[in-house]
């Protein structure tokens, strides 16, 4: 199972001085440490979440679109090289996070519940069942404020986990 994930919503000043960072140094210190406007934290959800969003597939890209865009897809600052599988870092653009929050408006508990229970259990690697399932929509479905806010004001938005 993966370890634990989160989103922050920052500035474009912010991404800038994120992205004069080496990235080897791109990691929870220097994020942590950050001007952030919003965090709002997904615990372990996020490999359910995006996997659900994504086909089964645990991998950086940007389809489907705008889904894949809630987790890994977006410009990855860390975590696509070698050495960095430690640690992931992926920046959603403010259209992307407009997007994101237009989706997630729209997306029911009962359709959700359908890309949930289409996750290959094999590639998951973890218990699918109801509790998993009610614990990684809880997580989805409370980031909305969070999505809809950062849409609203025009932000970047990070993904990132520490593996």
């Amino acid at each position: 199972m993966s370890c634990l994930g989160g989103f922050r919503a920052i500035t474009r000043e912010e991404l800038d001085k994120l992205r004069a960072v080496p990235r080897a140094d791109r990691v929870p210190d220097y994020l942590d440490e950050m001007e952030t406007v919003d965090i709002f934290d997904v615990d372990k959800a996020w490999d359910a979440m995006h996997r659900a969003l994504c086909a089964s597939e645990l991998k950086f890209g940007n389809t489907p679109a705008p889904g894949c865009w809630v987790i890994l897809g977006g410009e990855v600052l860390r975590g696509d090289r070698e050495g960095e599988e430690d640690y992931l870092v992926v920046c959603k653009s403010p259209e992307q996070v407009r997007q994101v929050d237009q989706f997630l408006q729209g997306l029911t508990e009962e359709a959700f519940r359908k890309l949930y229970f289409s996750i290959d259990p094999e590639e998951y690697e973890y218990p699918m069942d109801e509790e998993d399932f009610g614990y990684t929509w809880e997580y989805l479905s409370d980031s909305r404020p969070f999505w809809h806010s950062a849409a609203e004001k025009g932000l970047w938005v990070l993904f990132d986990v520490d593996q």
